[in-house]
This record gives C-alpha cells, sequence and structure tokens, in this order.
C-alpha cells in the first residue's frame, strides 16, 4: 500500500510538471514578456585568461615566476526603454609560482600583482564581482548616457591599467554625452574603486596605499595606508575636434582633500600620398588639496606640493600601417607628479611597459616608438620601445618617492589575432630590460632589486567569447 507521505510526493510532482508546461505554454503565448526578451535579446560575454610572468633580477637577488589563470561572465541585457543593466565576475586561480608570500626580505613587484597581493599566500579564493551597474540613454541614438553602480572607466590617468589578470574597475556615477559631432563630454563622481591585483572594493581613500609606499618627503619612509581621508574623485573632460585633423581635451580630476590635476591635450593628424603624419602635446598641471595635521609620514600628498608635465610627440604612419615616433617628456622640479598607482598609469608620451615616472619631478624622458604589423590581415604585430629617462638623486626624497635610479628601458612586444576556428583569441608577449644610466650608484637592493639590470617576461593568452 503506498504511504500518505510517497502519494503526497507522487501529487506533488505531478503539480510541479503542470506547473512548469503551463509556463512554457504561457511563454509560447506571450513572446514579447521581459523574461523572454532579457533571456533572447541579452548579451552572455565569456573571457578566459592565462598569464605567465618571470623577472630575472640583478645578480645575487631573488627571480620570481608565476602563472596565473582564470575566467568570467558577463550578461548585459537588452536596452528596455532606454534602460540597460550590465553584471560580471571573474575567478583567478594560481597555478603554479614561486614564493610570493610573506616572510621574505625582498618584496615582490610583478608577479604577484597576478593575483591579490593584500593577501600574497591566497592562491584559490580570488572571486571579484565586476561590473554591476544601471545605464540609462539619453536618445534613441544609444550613444549619450548616465549610469550608476561598478564598471570600468578609461581616461588618461584613471583607467583600465591592464596588464595583469584583471583591470581597475570604480563605483559611482558616470555620464557621457556623445551625440555631436565635433564636441564630447564626460563627467562623473566615483567613490570606490577595486584596484587590479586585489579582490575587495574600497573607499577612493582606503585604496590609496594599498601599493607600495615609497618615501615621504623628509626622507623617511611613507606609511599613508589607511591614513588618507576622502570623499571620491570628481572628473570632467571636453573633447573637441574644431577643424579636420585637429582634436583637442581637457581632463580635470579632483581628488577630494588631496589633488587637482587639469590635463590638456592637444594632437594632429594630416593624411599624405605616403604617409600619414601625426603630432601631440600635454601639458598637466597639479595642485595639492590637502589640509590635515597627519605626521609628514602618513601623508600622501603635502599641503604646499605643485607639479608641472609636459609631454610631445611626432611621428608618421605609412601605407602599409607601420608607425615611427619619437616621444618626449618633462616633470618640472616643482615638485613630484602624484596619482595614486591604485587608480591608474599615466598615459604621457614616454610610458614604458613595467616603469612609471610618477612619483618624480625632475625627469627627462626620451623614447623612441616603433611599430610594424608583420602580415596583410594585420593580425600579427611587433611593437618595440627603447627609452631614456634621466631621474633625480635617488636620495632626494622631495622629486624621487620610489628612490628610481636614471635609467634606460628596452621593451618588445608582440600580439596575434587567431582567425577562423579560434577567431576570439589572441596571444601576447611583452619581454623587457632595464639598466642604469649611471655607473655610479649604491650597491643597495632598493636601488637594483625590480627596478634596473632585471629582465622580464610576460606571456598572455586571452579567449574572449
Amino acid at each position: 500500500m503506498q504511504s500518505a507521505w510517497s502519494s503526497s510526493v507522487g501529487q506533488h510532482q505531478e503539480q510541479s510538471a503542470f506547473d512548469a508546461r503551463a509556463i512554457l505554454n504561457e511563454e509560447r503565448m506571450h513572446n514579447d514578456s521581459l523574461r523572454n526578451v532579457l533571456h533572447k535579446l541579452g548579451t552572455f560575454e565569456g573571457h578566459l585568461r592565462s598569464f605567465f610572468m618571470s623577472t630575472v633580477n640583478h645578480q645575487e637577488y631573488p627571480d620570481y615566476y608565476a602563472l596565473g589563470m582564470g575566467g568570467g561572465l558577463g550578461y548585459y541585457s537588452p536596452i528596455i526603454k532606454h534602460f540597460q543593466v550590465g553584471m560580471s565576475g571573474f575567478i583567478i586561480y594560481n597555478i603554479g609560482s614561486s614564493h610570493l608570500g610573506t616572510g621574505d626580505s625582498f618584496s615582490n613587484r610583478y608577479e604577484l600583482a597576478l593575483f591579490d597581493i593584500t593577501n600574497p599566500d591566497n592562491h584559490e579564493d580570488l572571486a571579484r564581482l565586476e561590473n554591476l551597474y544601471l545605464r540609462y540613454y539619453f536618445t534613441s541614438l544609444y550613444k549619450s548616457f548616465i549610469q550608476m553602480g561598478k564598471f570600468h572607466i578609461n581616461t588618461p590617468l584613471m583607467n583600465l591599467q591592464d596588464n595583469r589578470m584583471r583591470p581597475n574597475l570604480q563605483e559611482g556615477l558616470w555620464m557621457e554625452l556623445n551625440d555631436w559631432k565635433k564636441i564630447k563630454l564626460k563627467a562623473g563622481w566615483l567613490w570606490s574603486t577595486s584596484p587590479r591585483s586585489t579582490i575587495r572594493w574600497y573607499t577612493m581613500g582606503e585604496s590609496v596605499g594599498i601599493y607600495t609606499n615609497g618615501s615621504a618627503v623628509n626622507g623617511k619612509k611613507a606609511d599613508y595606508a589607511g591614513h588618507v581621508k576622502s570623499d571620491g574623485i570628481i572628473i570632467g573632460n571636453l573633447d573637441f575636434n574644431p577643424i579636420q585633423n585637429i582634436n583637442y581635451q581637457v581632463w580635470n580630476y579632483y581628488a577630494d582633500n588631496l589633488f587637482n590635476i587639469s590635463l590638456q591635450k592637444l594632437e594632429w593628424k594630416k593624411k599624405t600620398t605616403h604617409n600619414t603624419w601625426l603630432a601631440g602635446f600635454q601639458y598637466l598641471w597639479q595642485k595639492s588639496l590637502y589640509q590635515d595635521t597627519l605626521a609628514i609620514e602618513k601623508q600622501y600628498i603635502t599641503e604646499n606640493e605643485r607639479s608641472y608635465v609636459f609631454s610631445g610627440r611626432l611621428g608618421f604612419i605609412n601605407t602599409k600601417g607601420n608607425e615611427w615616433s619619437v616621444n618626449y617628456t618633462r616633470i618640472t622640479k616643482h615638485g613630484r607628479f602624484l596619482f595614486p598607482r591604485e587608480w591608474g598609469k599615466e598615459t604621457l608620451y614616454t610610458y614604458n611597459n613595467r616603469e612609471r615616472n610618477e612619483g618624480a619631478g625632475d625627469v627627462h624622458a626620451v623614447m623612441l616608438e616603433h611599430i610594424r604589423y608583420l602580415d596583410k590581415e594585420h593580425r600579427l604585430s611587433l611593437r618595440t620601445l627603447a627609452g631614456l629617462y634621466q631621474m633625480p638623486s635617488i636620495d632626494n626624497a622631495k622629486l624621487n618617492k620610489y628612490s628610481m635610479p636614471s635609467y634606460y628601458h628596452l621593451n618588445v612586444q608582440a600580439r596575434y589575432r587567431f582567425s577562423g576556428f579560434f577567431q576570439g583569441l589572441q596571444a601576447y608577449l611583452l619581454y623587457t630590460y632595464k639598466d642604469k644610466l649611471s655607473s655610479e650608484m649604491k650597491e643597495q637592493p632598493k636601488y637594483y632589486h625590480n627596478k634596473i639590470d632585471m629582465h622580464h617576461l610576460s606571456i598572455v593568452m586571452d579567449y574572449y567569447f
């Protein structure tokens, strides 16, 4: 005899099957339902990444290697009554590496940044919520919008910084107006961030100092992590094309209780019979807004600090798309150019992967850049950068926050985009070498280790689907 319990279960199963059929029939009758639209017209995007990195350091200083792998999935809804929702996440694993954790007398600079620099011994639990935003498009052209939530932005200073496993992400309010032909506007207020090489979200003030703190202007070791108070950063941008071949941009970064930066950029491009000629100029002005009374070592920027930066470029692109350019940057001796490395990298014309001039003043930098395509379809490209960087004295903390000696920097990058069955797969290789310009320099780890007389290799595979 069938028990009352089993009879109840059977009835429940029959009812569930009936409900499922009813839902299916209802969806067939109402193909314009919200859930059907979200499922059929929304976009799912996947990304798999593997990243191998290795550094060979000067003489007796330790070498490192690491292999990270991960994957992520995102969903972006269709635009419904001008609204759109986006969400995504990513998870990372340390497949194998040299010891990157605590207990060493030397700190790792590059390989650890593939994972979570705040927890070097964590090899597996490296998941992060990334995009989660609501966007509203102003017009049916779907070019201009305002959005709120978690997302990424790409500006000359605050940007993706996407040369580790995962990029920078921001949280806040962001607007873009792109409907006009000659003028584009961007503006936003950002109140929290998840820097690359971390898996947590921080307020803007909390995030400053997660990376290395360098030296304070008094020469002592800086210790401002956890002592920076800021309600966020306000960014504004005007992009203007007054006449053909001319582009002018002005950016302003107002970081509460930290600084104000104004950046202007003017670029010219002219196509002739055999070449496309190009020129560019950037001017950056920074002023401190800091007014607290903490000890100097606990201040990210002191009350009276300021800086001025000039950067220029001349170059040409031939008919095959191959590009040559010579680039120059001058940071004056008025003070250190400061922008939190947790927020992005500077995109001055002399920027060279695996090193920065942020944190320094009285800098002269010259760089030659060549981009060459090795096939007709432009799938295989080779980029070479060679630069000389004249830095202030390594003992001058007022102008050299990270005690970086003057150096020369060679960088070779190759990129290949697959086609056919493997479309969506990209391979990227980077090799860099840095060494000192002066033969007279103190033999101390803080001047050599992960800075000069070092070889570095990165091999990255990305698959987007």
